[in-house]
């Protein structure tokens, strides 16, 4: 069975870009800090204790999003630490480097916790390219990573990843012998590239919830899959910092500099300025 090399804490941007472009994949172990991760589940718990189950108003979504799962968006604004994973330099500088060839800028795809119930089966494998699935670029229109909130192994639903797949023809489907389960540590991070084969595991314990964050980041030019205008309005994203606010997508498109256009227009102008 395949595996995934595995980064220490301190390594570089250049360093996770390197590996996934070989690999489709890479894990940074130790990626968010202890005192952040304490800090950051605690702002989780009373929206996780509420939650009313998975109901996003389409079958075909629920059973692919889990019945058994519970999944938080709009982090910003319920979790506020979010902000600080969001905004970390070598997330932001990955995803510039793997979209840059087609974007000159990214945006927040999304920022969700995933926490998979005991008994929830494994979801299908999947690229989050899929999305978008008339595009035809020539690399990436997104990158994800999936940390560990809790300690996850593979009996909990750790994600599985078919390393190499990012190279694959899309219609090619992975054997058993080419799928790998994460095992990953609280803190530990899985980054990988929007065209990499992956999905979330099956929760075959009976007692234990495997919680996960995943914070994805896509082209600039792309309708992401959450709506961080609704999740995150104009009031609540103008107290967070600048980088922020561009990464959920408040600022201009502009790819003039690569003979493109403009896009999310406020009134005709920059919606930065409401901030200003």
């Amino acid at each position: 069975m395949p595996e995934l090399q595995r980064l220490p804490a301190d390594c570089t941007a250049d360093d996770i870009v390197e590996v996934s472009d070989r690999d489709g994949g890479v894990i940074v172990d130790g990626w968010i800090q202890p005192e952040l991760l304490e800090r950051f589940n605690a702002e989780l718990e009373p929206w996780l204790e509420s939650h009313a189950g998975t109901n996003s108003g389409s079958a075909a979504s629920d059973d692919f999003l889990g019945h058994r799962t519970r999944r938080l968006q709009g982090l910003c604004a319920k979790a506020p630490s979010f902000v600080e994973i969001m905004t970390e330099d070598r997330i932001v500088e990955f995803a510039q480097a793997v979209l840059g060839p087609i974007s000159p800028t990214i945006i927040l795809n999304d920022g969700e916790v995933i926490d998979i119930g005991p008994g929830e089966s494994a979801q299908p494998m999947h690229r989050d390219d899929d999305a978008w699935n008339f595009a035809r670029p020539p690399g990436p229109m997104i990158v994800n990573t999936i940390a560990a909130l809790v300690d996850v192994s593979p009996a909990m639903g750790g994600t599985l990843v078919v390393p190499g797949s990012h190279r694959w023809d899309t219609d090619r489907v992975p054997d058993d012998s080419e799928i790998t389960a994460c095992d990953l540590p609280a803190g530990s991070t899985l980054f990988f590239r929007g065209d990499t084969l992956h999905a979330g595991g099956a929760n075959t314990t009976t007692n234990r919830h495997r919680r996960a964050l995943s914070t994805g980041f896509c082209c600039g030019w792309l309708r992401p899959v959450e709506n961080s205008y609704t999740n995150v309005p104009p009031d609540v994203a103008a107290t967070l910092p600048r980088k922020a606010q561009e990464l959920l997508g408040y600022a201009l498109y502009d790819a003039s500099s690569i003979g493109g256009g403009y896009l999310g227009y406020h009134d005709m102008g920059d919606p930065m300025a409401l901030f200003d």
